[in-house]
């Protein structure tokens, strides 16, 4: 699912993203700041430029809006416009990263292998993908039927996460109310989808995709993995 409008708030709204900590993530496992990386699911490209410090860094997204964004914020970044399911890339990378569970936006596991598969024919000989997805902890409590409000000076948003028909899945329903030049407020709405799988699933999909998985932990936590965490790592090697 692409972002639309909401393109144009997203950075706003996720102003208290922990994006330094994501870059923590990456450079631990980095033996060198000489390095081909490229972000999947880069939206509007925020962590994307702080990688910059380990290498040369692309970003990909499916939103043009979003990238429209992205090439705003550094236009020397190679930015491109494509559906993790179906890469075309004019090179391969040491380091793929695909963060902010842009991964839970694939809801069939044929799908996930089919991302596996292509990730892997764009690593360089012992490469890493490292990604994160949401908890089924934070499915069941966090999104199970749940209202939230975030407003900001000129933005209010209105959040209900409704758990979907699938297990582990959830529809976000997003009205947003945004100000404009007048001073009135106009309403866009936007529905996402998204589900989230068993952490042994994953693994299977990995090693059928050829990847060796190298490290599980949660909530930013390298030495830990809880099941009760919101977000679960996972480090896999070419």
């Amino acid at each position: 699912m692409a972002y639309n409008r909401m393109s144009n708030y997203y950075d706003l709204l996720t102003d208290d993203q922990p994006y330094d900590k994501w870059k923590e993530i990456v450079g631990h496992f980095l033996k060198s700041n000489d390095n081909e990386i490229l972000d999947i699911g880069c939206g509007t490209g925020r962590l994307t430029t702080k990688l910059l410090d380990f290498g040369n860094v692309s970003g990909l997204d499916l939103s043009a809006e979003m990238l429209e964004i992205a090439e705003s914020r550094n236009p020397n970044i190679d930015w491109y416009c494509q559906d993790m399911r179906d890469l075309d890339l004019p090179k391969n990378y040491d380091v793929i990263t695909i963060f902010c569970d842009s991964l839970n936006y694939v809801t069939d596991p044929e799908d996930v292998l089919q991302v596996f598969n292509y990730i892997n024919n764009y690593l360089n000989k012992d490469g890493l993908l490292i990604f994160d997805v949401h908890s089924i902890h934070k499915m069941n409590h966090q999104f199970n039927n749940c209202n939230y409000i975030d407003e900001s000076e000129h933005l209010t948003l209105t959040w209900q996460a409704i758990a979907g028909e699938e297990p582990n899945s959830v529809y976000h329903q997003m009205s947003f109310f945004a100000e404009r030049e007048d001073g009135l407020y106009e309403r866009f709405d936007e529905e996402h989808y998204q589900i989230t799988f068993e952490i042994p699933l994953y693994k299977q999909l990995l090693e059928f995709a050829g990847f060796e998985v190298k490290n599980v932990f949660t909530d930013f936590n390298i030495d830990d993995y809880n099941e009760d965490g919101d977000r679960h790592f996972i480090v896999a090697q070419k």
